[in-house]
């Protein structure tokens, strides 16, 4: 009896040690994330900081207790605790990655990196907004920060839940068409651009009533379109269509 317990004490030390240096090494693999995040503190999201950390804890503890639980009792039911902790690791923690990363994941598809992420078909668009010697509309916007932050999104997104969610559909179909070689260049919008988009931010600025007196009406009733003045003098994008590489 001496020499089995001495043994499953040795061996339980062992899964500690095991276990002690999965939570070290994630925590060292997660520390670029954290360092590098302190970059851009002034436009930084609260939410998106904090919640992707706490993300990462929600997984590592996770795993951490399904692989405790499985050595230590080794699938015998030793009472609540071990019932407790596997429960605990197998589903409630994953309901919690589950709703804190899917929101995570809404938050950042509006971001400018993830639509560059698509490099062979939006650098161009990228880099022409970033571009301070681009006259484009999404260069001028960009460069002055009309648009604080997820400039793409925000223009090329109707307003309200429905535009929210028209935005996502297409985005999906646009990913997949991404990553199967299915979309053709040029780029082509699946509509026209919309006056309303441009309209959710500007009708109401002082700056634009007092530059637009004269066509205002016309623009609200639907008779004259924003692009039939800004499409030559300043088009939506300067961009150089690029050539598919597979």
């Amino acid at each position: 009896m001496t020499s089995r317990g001495t043994q499953h004490d040795i061996a339980s030390e062992r899964w500690r040690s095991l276990l002690l240096r999965f939570v070290a090494l994630s925590c060292w693999a997660g520390f670029p994330l954290i360092t590098g995040a302190q970059q851009s503190a002034f436009q930084q999201d609260p939410v998106d900081h904090y919640g992707s950390r706490f993300l990462a804890i929600v997984i590592v503890l996770g795993i951490t207790l399904v692989l405790f639980s499985l050595f230590r009792y080794r699938g015998v039911d030793a009472g609540p605790t071990s019932w407790a902790l596997l429960i605990a690791g197998a589903a409630l923690f994953p309901m919690i990655l589950s709703g804190v990363g899917n929101f995570l994941v809404f938050e950042r598809a509006k971001t400018v990196q993830l639509c560059g992420s698509c490099h062979l078909a939006m650098k161009s668009y990228v880099d022409d907004m970033k571009n301070p010697q681009s006259n484009s509309l999404a260069a001028v916007h960009y460069t002055n920060r009309y648009i604080a932050e997820n400039q793409c999104y925000d223009c090329h997104t109707s307003y309200g839940m429905s535009g929210t969610l028209e935005a996502k559909e297409q985005g999906v179909i646009d990913v997949y068409r991404y990553y199967t070689h299915t979309f053709h260049l040029p780029l082509k919008l699946r509509h026209p651009y919309r006056d309303r988009d441009c309209l959710k931010c500007h009708a109401e600025a002082t700056k634009w009533i007092a530059a637009h007196q004269d066509c205002q009406e016309a623009i609200f009733a639907g008779k004259m379109s924003c692009m039939q003045c800004h499409a030559e003098a300043n088009p939506a994008h300067n961009a150089v269509a690029q050539e598919l590489h597979p």
